[in-house]
């Protein structure tokens, strides 16, 4: 759906790279709890402090791997929005250029660096043409700049990545959310007349 967007609205896209900073902050807040525990690793500890050590490690680690993959689903969504859209989300790019050193971190990192190519390039691009205009600019005027430089940006410039798609993994016994979900809304939806005294498959709203 990302490589659709045209015309995002500014708090959209505000939320979308508010988004990517919530994240960014909480992956490098484990990322510093985990060294910090591998730092202490050498320490001598009881038999029952190291296995409640190595399994809050693990528990962390799986929380630094969800987070990674998150993060490079945002910048994912951020790349394609840039790659298919750019002339169509002005906001977008002002947005992106505003909070430019957020995406410090991720060019050095391995699992982000190919696609930071493309937004570092956009980036870049759209920086110079600010900085070469006029100081003390209103945020109407570094949007036109924007837009004009849009007009000049080169359609085959960024590299095309796969096209992102989402597969959906069933729960265990899926059963037990849809049966109720389904028959609430037919409950709520239906216009017909339920007894809710007998109604013992979900709860009412009350």
């Amino acid at each position: 759906m990302s490589a659709h967007f045209t015309d995002l609205h500014p708090y959209v896209s505000q939320r979308m790279v508010s988004l990517l900073d919530i994240l960014s902050k909480r992956y490098y807040k484990v990322l510093d709890k985990i060294r910090e525990a591998q730092g202490q690793s050498n320490r001598q500890v009881e038999n029952e402090d190291e296995a409640e050590a190595e399994a809050e490690a693990d528990e962390q680690m799986q929380d630094l791997s969800v987070l990674e993959e998150v993060l490079r689903m945002v910048l994912e969504i951020i790349n394609s929005c840039l790659t298919n859209g750019l002339h169509h989300n002005p906001n977008l790019i002002y947005t992106l250029l505003y909070n430019k050193d957020l995406f410090a971190h991720f060019r050095t990192h391995p699992t982000f660096q190919d696609i930071m190519q493309n937004i570092d390039m956009v980036l870049n691009y759209f920086a110079t043409k600010v900085e070469t205009a006029e100081k003390n600019l209103f945020p109407e005027q570094v949007l036109e700049i924007i837009q004009q430089g849009a007009l000049q940006w080169p359609t085959d410039r960024l590299k095309k990545f796969p096209e992102l798609k989402f597969k959906y993994v069933e729960e265990e016994q899926p059963e037990e959310f849809f049966i109720p979900y389904v028959w609430s809304l037919i409950y709520q939806s239906s216009h017909l007349y339920w007894n809710p005294n007998l109604v013992q498959l979900f709860t009412l709203n009350t």
